[in-house]
């Protein structure tokens, strides 16, 4: 390659393609990174989290993903060295492209995290430090998991919060996830959300991408003033949720992204097992746990009932 056109410097790749939980659960690793070099440059490669790249900036580039999307193993490699990465570290999981691409790397910098399976109970930071640190020893402890608003979501947070009263809490439901296994049902998320507007004093924000799915007819879809529906894309929910006081929800990304904001989450999880790994252990976090033994909770969620979510968020928030 001619001196007119160097190789960029090196650098290091993160590649979280598993969804918008995956990706948040990295950064604290990879601020731990930063802090110990500063003057490395530090990629990421993260569909989920694309629409908030400027978000990031302080911590990661995040990259165009979109351009990569039909690539084949050959070509994903030979992308890799193009862009002169000396480390990568994958964590999309075992049947991702980015795996089976790796898996074929003689470069012994550019790994495949484990399998979830291999985790434990290991809360999700931990292991993401863990790994990370097998190619950088000199790692401390993990960053902080938080997001920060760029100047206009800040001022349009601020913006849509005044349009309530200054005494009101507002609380977020977002009930999907991107694994089926942990819906909690929609009915239930729909009597948790007429349970909380029934208290005035609160505005319920229902994030959904269809609200007929929660309040399928007119009849059953009450005219409360203080229950709203938001279906709107990322970087509009962004600022909402921003100025939301709670957050309810599936074990999920919208539940992580919660968190990052500075909310406080309660959410639902279908094991005690699953909640080790990837609930957050903070005075700003309540979990909602199917107890029952594997063999007696084929359906989890007949264990997991509105009160029990109802009592978790008011140990919370007992303003509620």
């Amino acid at each position: 390659m001619s001196d007119t056109n160097p190789l960029p410097a090196a650098s290091f790749l993160a590649i979280a393609e598993r969804g918008i939980g995956d990706a948040l659960t990295l950064l604290p690793s990879l601020r731990a990174l930063r802090a110990a070099h500063p003057a490395l440059r530090i990629e990421l490669l993260t569909p989920g989290l694309f629409p908030l790249a400027e978000n990031l900036l302080s911590t990661a580039t995040v990259l165009d993903h979109r351009p990569l999307a039909g690539l084949g193993t050959e070509a994903r490699l030979a992308w890799l060295g193009e862009r002169n990465f000396e480390w990568v570290w994958n964590t999309e999981g075992e049947r991702g492209p980015w795996t089976a691409a790796l898996q074929g790397s003689e470069n012994p910098r550019w790994v495949n995290a484990p399998a979830q399976r291999e985790w434990g109970s290991r809360q999700v930071l931990g292991v993401r430090l863990e790994q990370l640190r097998k190619l950088f020893p000199d790692l401390s402890g993990p960053g902080e998991p938080g997001l920060s608003l760029t100047p206009a979501q800040a001022a349009a947070s601020r913006s849509f919060r005044s349009q309530f009263p200054r005494d009101s809490m507002l609380v977020a439901i977002q009930p999907g996830a991107g694994d089926l296994n942990r819906l909690w049902p929609a009915e239930k998320f729909r009597a948790l959300a007429l349970a909380l507007a029934e208290r005035p004093r609160l505005r319920v924000f229902l994030f959904l991408s269809d609200a007929g799915v929660f309040f399928p007819t007119p009849e059953i879809s009450p005219e409360l003033p203080n229950l709203h529906f938001v279906s709107e894309p990322l970087d509009a929910v962004v600022p909402k949720l921003a100025a939301c006081d709670l957050c309810i929800g599936n074990d999920s990304g919208f539940y992580h992204l919660a968190f990052a904001l500075g909310a406080r989450v309660v959410g639902i999880h279908r094991s005690l097992r699953g909640a080790r790994r990837w609930a957050y252990r903070s005075p700003r976090s309540r979990v909602v746990i199917c107890w029952m033994p594997r063999q007696l909770r084929r359906d989890w969620t007949e264990w997991v009932s509105v009160r029990r979510v109802l009592g978790a968020a008011r140990r919370l928030v007992p303003e509620l």
